[in-house]
């Protein structure tokens, strides 16, 4: 009989990255540019045009230190979610004094349905609301933690 070591397989549906820059725009472009490097993404350009005027219209920071914006698009071929972590704190938004520390983009195809993205959305939301989740994640900054946080997230 043979014995088998058996590796779990990795959810290639969610993402981690560390955020270099300080400002949204900059974030934006570099959590697009990832998504577009797991081939989830066909348009890059026009799909962060659209994440940075969906921002303008109104800011999706959800109070202390964390953000989660997404696009149901016929830009994205796969879904995705990544998250972006970042030291120093991004300047998100005028409103908001504590810097940004984490960034979730929820990314669903256009072929899905409506419902599924805002399930996918609140998923995302509700899994990153409390401080210690985040903080959690801020501390071990490892994929097997993402994937606990978010296994209730609709593939």
């Amino acid at each position: 009989m043979a014995i088998a070591d058996i590796s779990p397989l990795i959810d290639t549906s969610l993402d981690l990255l560390e955020l270099r820059h300080r400002r949204r725009e900059s974030a934006l472009h570099q959590l697009v540019q990832g998504a577009f490097e797991h081939q989830a993404v066909r348009h890059p350009a026009l799909l962060e045009t659209l994440l940075v005027r969906r921002e303008r219209l109104g800011s999706t920071a959800l109070g202390r230190s964390h953000a989660v914006t997404g696009a149901w698009s016929w830009c994205v071929r796969a879904p995705l979610v990544l998250v972006g972590l970042s030291d120093k704190g991004l300047d998100w938004d005028d409103t908001v004094r504590l810097g940004i520390e984490v960034v979730a983009l929820v990314l669903t195809p256009g072929e899905a349905t409506e419902e599924l993205h805002f399930r996918r959305m609140e998923a995302v939301t509700s899994a990153l609301r409390l401080q210690r989740q985040r903080q959690r994640l801020l501390d071990r900054r490892d994929l097997p933690t993402l994937s606990l946080l978010l296994r209730e997230v609709p593939r």
